[in-house]
């Protein structure tokens, strides 16, 4: 299964580096709403996003998925999953690192020492030239090398955020069905609180859910809460940087969600290690915690300090009701030059001792990520994935209940090469071939399809493609068309698609099953903050359809 890395690892460090350094940014974003293959998240150009970007988004298991900004506007992006059989569900997070220089720096609101709290702007006075040259600054340093940073209590507190509310229904003429899931919730970043330097943070929701069935309604309401924390350090002021209460890992985000306290240290040279220490609360709806505590440290390693490449490692050991249980090792490797062959690995390593009693002694790769890929200044790309995924042995209620049979045989391997070939200014021819093999049987995937930019109008974009699926038990055939543009006002895309699935052990009157489906969605924003996404869904059958309604208002702040 490490066939792949050993042959992409060569020549992506092989790759020329880029001839001038850019420094970079992080920025942070939710995913808003889902689409066939595409996710749309809550950041644009305006937060420094632009077309082709990659973004890594990071789901509540810590679990790595990427994707590319197929199109961007100014507060929102659509984005291409590298893996189209994925689903993202709306809040997943995500990140891009992208030049600061894309981003105007905002001028800063300053605080003298001991004076009343209101912002002060900073005085011009008139004088006249400035007869200090500032000598000692040589054109290869930054410009306010020599400028002495402000310290937290210096700086008044910012709070940022969103509220937001989502809302879907689904009709299914099947059983006269019909479905409800209302979600309310916000997301809070205190940022110096107390002026200490330490970000609160808070991310909570209630949801409902809604089943009407002939004789049979069903209903329900919970509050989530997934996140509560504050962190404090990791600055130029102390390198060492904790975090308490409940929130994705930091250092490792692998290791998952945590109520507990993390630890990490930054290093001079850009190296980083770390450790925590919590209970980790159950992956499901009521997100009970108290059954699961873990231990972890973790090294991340830096060539330079331009962070281009990296390598990290780390162990987590877990305890299910005081007994121990689960011993994971991660690694990974992160190679991102801002304009050449970029690649990421992450292996989830599981070591069994004798005390495992399905699982032989040693270690298991239970889940594998690879990918790398390539932009050209033409617009055209190509990217390789492979994923591997396979049940570990754990007494902590992560999974279904699964046969010991299963636990195991069961895992799945799985290889994509997409690309996009650009053949002129506005037209491109679009790619993606996949091969799937697991415990039992083999498969595939391919399509082919174009993009034709400014049709008809400016601004517009129509896709189309053909594809075919090879499955376990059925093999599905179709085509799909989508005309889109974006504006001032926001997005708007309307789309149709055929597919005729062929279905093994059936009788020929019923291994034919036709499905067509019509979306449609538009997506818009206001200078003050708000931005609405609604769509719907029709899919029609030879005798039944169903209609999936879907809104989402958010507030950002």
């Amino acid at each position: 299964m490490f066939a792949l890395e050993k042959w992409f690892v060569p020549i992506v460090l092989a790759a020329p580096a880029a001839a001038q350094i850019e420094e970079m940014m992080n920025v942070s974003m939710r995913v808003v709403s889902s689409e066939p293959r595409i996710v749309n998240v809550d950041h644009g150009s305006i937060d420094g996003l632009a077309a082709n970007d990659r973004i890594v988004f990071r789901t509540r298991d810590g679990a790595r998925l990427e994707g590319t900004i197929a199109s961007v506007g100014d507060r929102t992006a659509k984005v291409e999953l590298d893996d189209p059989t994925i689903v993202l569900a709306p809040g997943t997070r995500g990140d891009s690192r992208v030049p600061k220089a894309r981003v105007a720096a905002p001028r800063p609101t300053l605080i003298t020492p001991g004076a009343p709290t209101t912002p002060v702007e900073p005085a011009t006075p008139e004088h006249p030239p400035w007869e200090r040259k500032d000598e000692d600054w040589t054109s290869d340093q930054p410009l306010l090398s020599r400028m002495r940073p402000f310290r937290p209590n210096e700086r008044q507190p910012l709070m940022t955020g969103r509220i937001y509310s989502i809302i879907d229904y689904i009709k299914d003429s099947e059983g006269d069905r019909t479905e409800t899931f209302a979600r309310l919730g916000t997301d809070l970043t205190y940022e110096n609180f107390l002026r200490q330097g330490g970000t609160l943070h808070f991310d909570g929701e209630v949801n409902n859910r809604r089943t009407d069935v002939p004789d049979d309604d069903e209903s329900g309401t919970n509050f989530r809460l997934d996140r509560f924390s504050y962190a404090f350090g990791g600055n130029r002021f102390a390198p060492d940087r904790y975090e308490l209460g409940r929130f994705l890992q930091h250092e490792m985000p692998e290791f998952g969600v945590l109520d507990g306290l993390e630890w990490g240290r930054r290093m001079s040279n850009g190296d980083t290690f770390g450790a925590s220490v919590g209970f980790m609360p159950e992956p499901d709806e009521d997100q009970s915690t108290g059954d699961d505590l873990q231990f972890a440290a973790n090294y991340r390693f830096v060539v330079d300090e331009s962070e281009l490449l990296s390598v990290q490692a780390g162990y987590q050991k877990s305890y299910h009701d005081l007994a121990a249980d689960r011993d994971l090792f991660i690694a990974k490797v992160l190679y991102f030059p801002p304009a050449d062959w970029n690649f990421s690995a992450t292996a989830w390593i599981d070591w069994y001792t004798a005390g495992d009693t399905t699982k032989d002694s040693g270690p298991e790769v239970t889940q594998a990520y690879v990918t790398t890929g390539r932009r050209f200044e033409s617009g055209s790309s190509l990217r390789a994935t492979y994923t591997h995924r396979a049940f570990p042995e754990v007494e902590r209620n992560e999974f279904l209940p699964v046969t010991a049979a299963q636990l195991a045989d069961d895992r799945s391997d799985r290889a994509t090469l997409s690309g996009r070939q650009m053949l002129g200014r506005t037209f491109a021819l679009t790619g993606l071939i996949g091969a799937w093999n697991d415990e039992d049987d083999t498969g595939g995937d391919a399509e082919g399809g174009f993009q034709l930019d400014d049709f008809v109008f400016d601004d517009a974009r129509i896709d189309a493609a053909a594809f075919g699926v090879q499955g376990r038990y059925n093999t599905t055939l179709g085509w799909r068309a989508a005309i889109g543009t974006q504006s001032s006002q926001g997005f708007w895309r309307v789309g149709y698609e055929f597919t005729l699935n062929d279905i093994d052990g059936f009788t020929t009157d019923n291994d034919d099953i036709p499905q067509h489906r019509i979306s449609t969605s538009f997506d818009t924003f206001s200078d003050s903050g708000w931005s609405l996404s609604a769509h719907a869904d029709a899919l029609l059958f030879d005798s039944e359809n169903a209609i999936l309604v879907g809104l989402f208002l958010t507030r950002s702040f």
